[in-house]
């Protein structure tokens, strides 16, 4: 969506104290675009109707838990679902200054500190006990099933365009995975469940914010370990796993390495229709190096 789809003049009657003087596109995701206005409101424009679902969850949630959190997170301000502002109308939160975390600049005493705030946020969020009716929102992570579909849909999709031996390493990764129920002897927690680079704030080497709750869910707190790994590596990871008070990390960094897989094969075969432009091509290429 570019900004001249959407009717500014209609965001500014819907919402009368604010006048739109500027607009900035922030980005996208797979279910939303967003926008700054006048340095002060994010605004995001879901892609879909159904994608109202992530977005109230997301809403009900922060409402409850923003003032727990140590570290700030989107308070939402505005949520018109149907205004003509936009093909599946809108929802507001304040601005929270900052850009995506990158460590490349950060003094070695900079990323303890970014690895113990992220830390405690993870603990604060995966202690976050939500009303029973923010609970009902919120998806069973269902891990079991979620990897026995990976299973299904490598043999379907991506072993037919891997090297034989390649297909066998991620079969065997898999199935070791399911196997061992260890992986699912969990408490479920609440996840942000997207926990990268990209949702982590920061400014001045110092963190400023977590945004993005859209895949909020019930499920297995390591699972929130996976997109830091991705992002920053094993020895930041394993930092902050050390920091969180993670009773197992041997055990963690096993089920990162198949987190790590099952992300690449979701992106692979659930992607074609909302993942962004060569997105799939790197679940593809970061697959065959994991397993060569």
């Amino acid at each position: 969506m570019v900004s001249g789809t959407i009717d500014w003049q209609r965001v500014q009657s819907d919402r009368p104290g604010v006048q739109v003087r500027s607009v900035d596109f922030l980005g996208e995701g797979w279910t939303a675009w967003a926008y700054l206005i006048n340095g002060e409101l994010v605004f995001r424009f879901p892609k879909r109707p159904e994608v109202w679902e992530e977005v109230e969850r997301e809403v009900a949630f922060l409402a409850e838990a923003a003032d727990g959190l140590p570290l700030p997170v989107p308070r939402y301000v505005a949520v018109s679902r149907d205004s003509e502002a936009a093909p599946h109308g809108y929802a507001a939160y304040r601005y929270l200054r900052g850009r995506a975390l990158s460590l490349s600049r950060f003094s070695q005493h900079d990323r303890s500190a970014a690895a113990e705030k992220i830390a405690v946020f993870m603990r604060a969020l995966h202690t976050c006990q939500p009303s029973a009716a923010v609970a009902a929102r919120l998806q069973d992570g269902k891990e079991r099933a979620r990897a026995v579909q990976a299973l299904e849909d490598v043999e379907r999709v991506v072993a037919l365009r891997l090297s034989t031996g390649q297909a066998v390493r991620l079969r065997e990764r898999v199935k070791s995975y399911i196997d061992d129920p260890g992986n699912f002897a969990f408490q479920p927690v609440v996840l942000h469940a997207d926990f990268s680079a990209d949702h982590i704030l920061a400014l001045d080497r110092s963190l400023t914010g977590v945004i993005d709750f859209s895949d909020l869910s019930f499920g297995d707190p390591d699972y929130d370990f996976s997109s830091l790994i991705l992002d920053f590596g094993e020895a930041f990871t394993m930092e902050i796993a050390a920091r969180y008070g993670h009773a197992n990390v041997l055990q963690l960094r096993e089920k990162l390495r198949y987190f790590e897989m099952a992300d690449f094969i979701d992106t692979i075969v659930h992607g074609s229709e909302y993942a962004l432009e060569g997105q799939q091509d790197t679940a593809w290429r970061r697959l065959r190096e994991s397993l060569d």
